[in-house]
């Protein structure tokens, strides 16, 4: 077996599934005219990191990182046009941002009101007596659907109008060592809501009407924003948009540049619940089955890797091979130990390998020192996570 020599658990990538994904994901990019930037923090891996972007050529342009000292460290391996998608108020990040710059690497880094600038403007300051080196920065703008005083998406920005986005362009305008390089708006309650979850098959149909409209409201936000910057003839070197939930319809909007895909290469389950999804899975863990407590149950070693969000039953791994795997309710995943009930074709021995797909792409990572590369159930590889290369970012 491919596994029998492993120590379990282990990540899995498996490579035919994640190049078919790159093809798919490029294939519907490319034909609406748009790029694709590369999301660090569902992928934590610079190998595969590398891989992708590779496989997908022109198609793709820059990564958006998690956090400044991992865009350095990313710079160090030949990554560069590298967007920052939380802000910061650290003197050791700005000074990193300096750095980079002063090296000639294109960062930039998200804002989403005056005191981001001023802390950007007062540090800079520091490095810089004149203004050779200009900080770069995106606009990072509320996309959130408030209908009826509701508030559906994520607290995120505070740019929540057209009138509160001049506010904020015209300062930064005014500001020597600082200039806008993109826009930015995040559409969660559609690119991190499914509308096929088999956990909420009640609330489907709501979320499917909810995102329906939403997208119509996002398209006019982000076309408002667009209509100004045209009269004021600005045109900014990117405008970003969407997630691996809602490539289609954000790639469709003209004003939109490029969208970001991080878990749609590797196909975490959560993203097996949208409509236009077709995404193979091309990631999973394997336990090793330790006991058999009772007929048609089995215990494994660890499996705890519960992602985050709102606590619910789709943040769990799914059991994935062999079929007939169904995670016991009353227990569910431990950091120790999960137990199965079974009732599939295959025969299950003790010591036996069983493969689960991780609900997130990215926290698995920092469970793991390495994933283990497959190609036709055949392991061809083995690249570090950042936990791998005793790296840790937040």
């Amino acid at each position: 077996m491919m596994l029998e020599r492993e120590s379990l658990p282990v990540m899995i990538v498996n490579l035919d599934c994640l190049d078919e994904n790159i093809i798919n994901v490029s294939n519907n990019i490319s034909k609406v005219g748009k790029k694709i930037r590369i999301a660090t923090k569902s992928i934590r891996v610079p190998d595969i990191i590398k891989y992708i972007q590779k496989r997908g050529g022109g198609d793709f342009q820059g990564l958006m990182c998690y956090s400044m000292e991992e865009a350095q460290f990313l710079s160090t391996l030949g990554f560069d046009d590298l967007l920052i998608a939380y802000p910061t108020f650290s003197f050791n990040d700005i000074e990193i941002f300096f750095s980079l710059t002063q090296s000639g690497k294109n960062v930039v880094l998200m804002v989403d009101c005056v005191d981001h600038v001023k802390a950007i403007e007062k540090f800079w300051t520091r490095f810089s007596s004149d203004n050779n080196y200009k900080a770069k920065i995106c606009i990072d703008i509320d996309m959130s659907y408030r209908p009826a005083g509701l508030h559906l998406g994520v607290y995120r920005s505070p740019i929540l109008t057209l009138e509160q986005f001049k506010e904020l362009f015209e300062k930064v305008q005014k500001v020597e060592n600082i200039e806008i390089s993109g826009l930015m708006g995040y559409e969660a309650q559609i690119a991190g809501m499914g509308e096929k979850n088999p956990y909420t098959p009640i609330l489907n149909p709501a979320k499917k009407f909810i995102k329906h409209l939403s997208t119509k409201d996002v398209y006019k936000k982000r076309m408002t924003i667009h209509k100004y910057l045209l009269e004021e003839n600005f045109k900014p070197d990117f405008y970003n948009g969407g997630g691996s939930g809602s490539l289609l319809s954000t790639s469709r909007e003209p004003w939109i540049t490029e969208v970001t895909v991080g878990s749609g290469f590797l196909q975490s389950h959560l993203f097996d619940y949208y409509k236009d999804n077709s995404s193979l899975p091309a990631l999973s863990f394997a336990l090793q089955v330790t006991r058999r407590p009772e007929q048609g149950y089995y215990t494994c070693k660890s499996g705890g890797f519960i992602a985050s969000g709102e606590p619910s039953p789709d943040k769990s791994p799914v059991p994935f091979l062999p079929e007939g795997m169904k995670m016991v309710s009353n227990e569910g995943f431990g950091e120790v130990q999960t137990p199965i009930q079974y009732n599939g074709k295959e025969e299950i021995q003790l010591g036996d390998p069983v493969l689960f797909r991780p609900a997130k792409a990215g926290e698995i990572a920092e469970h793991f020192k390495e994933y283990i590369l497959v190609r036709k159930n055949e392991i061809v590889d083995r690249v570090p996570t950042y936990r791998g290369l005793d790296l840790c970012f937040y």
